[in-house]
């Protein structure tokens, strides 16, 4: 059987995709304000996964400063589509359009006030590809009303599955004949925190 590599943390922690000085810039200001960010490593999955599935309408729940947006738009952007960001705090709103204007991707962005439930509720998609980062004890509310706005194998990630409030939402999916879906515990470098879960699950 093969060595595992030594000291695997430090070294993939070597391995993190490069990024502009924006995106370097929300990363200093997300750790001096203790702004929980998704980082360069899940950032650069998000945009991978969104380029390989040519999503061209991605919906994203949790704006915040706009880091994941970006990664998000860039590829809706390049797919000849647009993102659609939902954030309740205005202040939040209005540095993350900044942040998209800064980024060169406010053409490709809308980005809507209010909570993430209610204008769910307003929405009619479909979406080929969700990114799911509100507080996690409405997870599980917010689970059904996604599936009603996700096209048939659209593509659904949830952040930070590890936190004891998404356990309810861990098992409804997990358990669900409506989505296809794996559940990863991870060490994912510069993320908020850096041993977390992610969902990755396809509507059926």
């Amino acid at each position: 059987m093969s060595t595992m590599i030594s000291g695997p943390e430090a070294y993939f922690r070597r391995l993190v995709p490069e990024r502009d000085n924006l995106l370097r810039e929300l990363e200093a200001e997300a750790k001096n304000q203790e702004i929980p960010i998704i980082g360069p490593l899940v950032g650069e999955l998000l945009y991978l996964l969104a380029k390989a599935t040519g999503a061209v309408s991605i919906l994203e729940l949790g704006t915040a400063t706009g880091y994941s947006g970006i990664y998000l738009a860039r590829a809706a952007a390049e797919n000849g589509g647009r993102l659609v960001t939902i954030e309740w705090n205005a202040q939040m709103v209005e540095r993350a359009g900044k942040n998209f204007q800064k980024a060169g991707v406010s053409d490709a962005v809308d980005i809507v006030t209010g909570d993430a439930q209610t204008v769910l509720e307003q929405l009619t998609g479909p979406f080929d590809f969700v990114f799911l980062d509100v507080d996690k004890e409405f997870y599980i509310k917010i689970l059904p009303r996604l599936h009603a706005v996700m096209k048939k194998c659209g593509l659904l990630i949830a952040d930070n599955v590890g936190f004891q409030d998404a356990d309810d939402f861990n098992r409804a999916i997990a358990g669900s004949s409506r989505w296809k879906c794996v559940n990863l515990f991870a060490f994912l470098p510069g993320h908020s925190p850096e041993k977390d879960g992610l969902c990755i699950a396809l509507s059926q």
